[in-house]
């Protein structure tokens, strides 16, 4: 996907389910990605029932549904492009019961540790990786107008 240029969503997911099919052990969606971009304040309701730092989330008991916030551009940014990657993991994760073996906050984990390493994978074939929200890797963060910043 280095350097492609997107002509709607469509074309983003269906070249993201391709790189997840060639790259890790998940099959394709069974069925069709159902994705909404809305605000952020509708995306922390819905996810969190108060305010908390989310970007995108996929209901576990919705399946194929994605949300997004509505200022990310899978069509034109890599690192928006790997979080929507992270989140169709999620969405093969449940249509395959990844991980139904254990209890609810395990499987939770392991859905959440297994979707994190394609995502990094992803990224670091783009020459970027993640910059985690709780700090981990913010002091190496060089600004966003920088030609140099790696980190999503």
């Amino acid at each position: 996907m280095l350097n492609m240029k997107f002509e709607n969503i469509n074309e983003v997911i269906l070249s993201l389910i391709l790189w997840i099919t060639s790259n890790t052990e998940h099959p394709k969606p069974i069925n069709p990605i159902n994705l909404n971009f809305i605000e952020q304040k509708e995306l922390q309701d819905l996810a969190c029932g108060r305010p908390c730092e989310i970007i995108a989330y996929t209901p576990m008991n919705k399946n194929n549904e994605i949300f997004l916030i509505n200022s990310l551009n899978p069509l034109k940014d890599v690192c928006a492009q790997g979080i929507l990657l992270h989140e169709i993991i999620h969405v093969i994760q449940q249509e395959n019961e990844f991980a139904a073996e254990y209890e609810d906050n395990t499987k939770k984990h392991l859905r959440e540790m297994n979707a994190l390493v394609s995502h990094n994978l992803f990224l670091s074939h783009h020459g970027k990786k993640i910059l985690y929200s709780n700090g981990f890797a913010a002091k190496f963060k060089t600004g966003k107008n920088s030609k140099n910043n790696i980190y999503c």
